[in-house]
């Protein structure tokens, strides 16, 4: 059996170059430039217009060429590990700097008591040392009230 003749009429050769080129021009007359740019349109320094009904921009679709506005899904996709990855890790060292804070709270309180000590035995220390030297000038005045007196006895005798 032979084919059937198409009731679509045969395109001109180029038609789907023109019609690519047509389509760009009504997104750059859009005028809708974006902030930033693709990265075909950053490496040539072209102003990048946007197509809102594809997301591709004006100078990819005339040059039929992959457009980067969009973020490729393998990028999200790595994002989206390392975010979970880093909470993870937040997760697990948030016990760990639990204990760590519960231990450098355990070893304040060790310490203050060790100042609380070394304070109660500088007081101490400073008791003994004043009833010493109490002591020594008790003695040493009654030593020389008792030297005059023995000296004048010499000189009496």
């Amino acid at each position: 059996m032979p084919k059937e003749p198409s009731s679509r009429k045969p395109r001109a050769p180029g038609y789907a170059t023109e019609a690519r080129r047509n389509r760009a021009q009504r997104v750059r007359e859009a005028a809708l430039e974006m902030p930033f740019r693709c990265k075909r349109c950053e490496e040539k320094n072209l102003r990048c217009f946007v197509d809102t009904a594809t997301g591709r921009c004006a100078g990819c679709i005339s040059v039929h060429a992959e457009c980067s506005l969009f973020v490729p899904e393998t990028e999200w996709e790595k994002v989206e590990e390392e975010k979970r990855a880093a909470k993870l890790a937040l997760l697990q060292a948030e016990p760990e700097a639990s204990r760590a804070s519960a231990k450098a709270a355990r070893l304040r309180v060790a310490l203050a008591e060790v100042e609380d000590r070394e304070l109660k035995f500088a007081r101490r220390d400073l008791a003994v040392l004043a009833v010493q030297d109490q002591a020594q000038e008790a003695e040493s005045s009654s030593t020389a009230v008792a030297s005059p007196s023995l000296g004048s006895l010499a000189n009496a005798g």
